[in-house]
């Protein structure tokens, strides 16, 4: 019944939006500046017929938008309108984070970019066959960001099954996520919801609120879907209790059949406000259903809100730089508490595009590094976030080919002296050799030393030394534990010594994105440092400071008053 309902749902709200579907948004004649740049600046990936098959399509994931279906993911407008004027130039001045679509408010002046507006909509009929302007979604009845909203959006987040594509914590690592596909049967993946700054349509409560009201057309994100359309937050919570049962009562027996009636009274009534029939009383009783309808979404978008930071966090350079702690103790494991004292510090990774094959469309993001050292050895944590755990090369009839995940940590073999001196080059090393901790998902609790003079020539070193490591994934991260002596033997390892600045890089493969070889997300060259130890001096100097302070002023008053007498 629950099912059938959800279906339902989504059927009439879409017959709903056909009566609408086209508009006379105010479409201009051709402009000839509009199609000059339009083919200039977005036929490369668009296509110039605008039907995303231009040439730079076949690299991009997700695919850019074919603008001949209509079908617009980011607007202000309900589920099957057309995005109005303003959305089309949002979307243009500002791009889409997370995909390859950019920003041109710097590129374009807001005349050219009106003038691309007028000339997009002329792929598509639908923006003036109708008199009617396209139905924009209300932001009524918003509830406030507060703890116990984002709760409640925790609860929903469950019953409505958002974890199938976007994961228990948010992650996007779903059941559902390696199989999603959009509107034209290409690769889609879930967003990662911890990672708000790639949100496509703006991060803010009324930005995720609109999606789940009106969807994101073409893509694998439907509109808001509700299990219990027309019942109340606490009616939905009862139903499900009961429905969860092996036996109820005779009272509860009653009290489910009432609340299961009241939901389809409501789907009825869809069905009505659909051809036009409904009475008063029945457009009341919808417009009930749908402020319940509207309450649920706010709340699950505050809680959406909850996963992630404000803002992406800043690069690990300057004050931000990794700073390894000295701790006099035992290293910590890596389910030690002890973590949890250290801030992590952020590397950005990006797709590596240099040398082929290249990887466009990179879905790793990130590492997040810790460290601590003591005397004799050195530790670090790493985490990055992976929608998919794999560990060897499979084929699939739906997903295609996936590889190993993996993630290389790299360091100069020689430390440079200062922050003038030539360091390696980036990808790899070339003249000057690099040093690598590489870590494959096949062997989780093990990390080989590489060395490489080019990202295409590097090997595994002779000898390999002691290096402990262990790892996990779960909900969408690894974690990587990596325990290493500060000092070895071989000419060819890193020496690690305190104060001194040491450069660090990162290479990351998501084998279900297709990653292998060069084809991978990689980091520029960072820093870190093992923080020198406080001097015991400095519990010295206070007191002797004070001390001779106080004998100072001592002598002083004595000398003043043998001087007056």
């Amino acid at each position: 019944m629950r099912r059938k309902n959800i279906v339902h749902l989504v059927l009439i709200l879409g017959l709903l939006s056909v009566f609408n579907l086209t508009y006379a948004q105010d479409t201009s004649e051709v402009s000839e500046k509009g199609k000059e740049v339009y083919e200039e600046s977005c036929a490369h990936c668009h296509g110039i017929e605008g039907q995303g098959d231009g040439s730079a399509a076949e690299n991009l994931l997700p695919r850019p938008r074919d603008f001949t279906r209509g079908l617009y993911k980011i607007r202000s407008t309900e589920s099957g309108q057309l995005p109005t004027d303003q959305d089309l130039f949002d979307i243009i001045t500002i791009g889409m984070p997370g995909s390859s679509m950019p920003g041109w408010e710097t590129s374009l002046s807001a005349n050219d970019r009106w003038e691309v507006v007028s000339y997009i909509k002329t792929f598509y009929e639908g923006f003036i066959e109708s008199e009617t302007p396209p139905r924009q979604i209300s932001l009524e009845g918003k509830i406030p960001y507060s703890e116990e909203s984002v709760e409640i959006g925790k609860i929903l987040y469950t019953q409505f099954a958002c974890f199938e594509c976007h994961g228990n914590l948010g992650r996007g690592d779903g059941t559902s996520a390696p199989t999603l596909q959009d509107e034209w049967g290409f690769k889609s993946w879930p967003a990662n919801l911890t990672q708000s700054w790639n949100y496509r349509g703006g991060n803010n409560i009324d930005d995720i609120y609109k999606r789940f009201i009106g969807g994101i057309a073409g893509s694998a994100m439907p509109m808001f879907e509700d299990p219990a359309f027309g019942l109340t937050i606490e009616q939905s919570k009862r139903y499900n209790e009961l429905d969860s049962k092996v036996e109820m009562t005779e009272s509860e027996e009653e009290e489910y059949n009432q609340l299961d009636e009241k939901m389809s009274n409501a789907y009825e009534i869809l069905d009505l406000m659909a051809d036009g029939d409904a009475t008063e009383e029945q457009k009341q009783i919808y417009d009930t259903a749908m402020k319940a309808f509207n309450v649920k979404s706010w709340h699950l978008a505050n809680y959406v809100k909850s996963l992630s930071p404000e803002k992406r966090p800043e690069p690990a350079i300057g004050k931000n730089v990794l700073r390894s702690q000295y701790i006099a103790s035992e290293l910590p494991e890596m389910a030690d508490t002890a973590w949890e004292t250290l801030e992590s510090s952020y590397f950005p990774l990006v797709g590596q595009i240099i040398v082929e094959p290249r990887q466009f469309n990179p879905t790793i993001d990130s590492v997040n590094v810790k460290s601590f050292y003591n005397d004799t050895e050195v530790v670090f944590l790493f985490t990055w976030d992976d929608r998919t755990h794999n560990t060897e090369v499979e084929e699939d009839e739906d997903i295609g080919t996936t590889f190993e995940d993996a993630i290389a940590i790299q360091f100069p073999v020689k430390v440079p002296k200062g922050p003038t001196d030539e360091k390696p080059y980036f990808l790899w090393g070339g003249r000057k050799a690099v040093y690598l901790w590489q870590w494959k998902a096949s062997d989780a609790d093990k990390v080989m030393e590489l060395t490489a003079k080019g990202i295409n020539n590097a090997g595994a070193q002779e000898v390999q030394g002691d290096i402990q490591a262990k790892s996990e994934y779960t909900d969408g991260q690894y974690k990587l534990w990596v325990k290493r002596a500060l000092k070895t033997d071989d000419k060819k390892d890193l020496q690690l010594e305190s104060g001194v600045f040491v450069p660090i890089a990162f290479s990351a493969w998501d084998g279900a994105n297709g990653d292998v070889d060069t084809k991978r997300v990689i980091s520029s060259w960072y820093s870190f440092v093992l923080e020198p130890v406080p001097s015991s001096r400095r519990f010295i100097y206070p007191p002797l400071v004070a001390l001779l302070s106080f004998g100072l002023l001592v002598g002083l008053r004595q000398f003043v008053r043998q001087r007056n007498t």
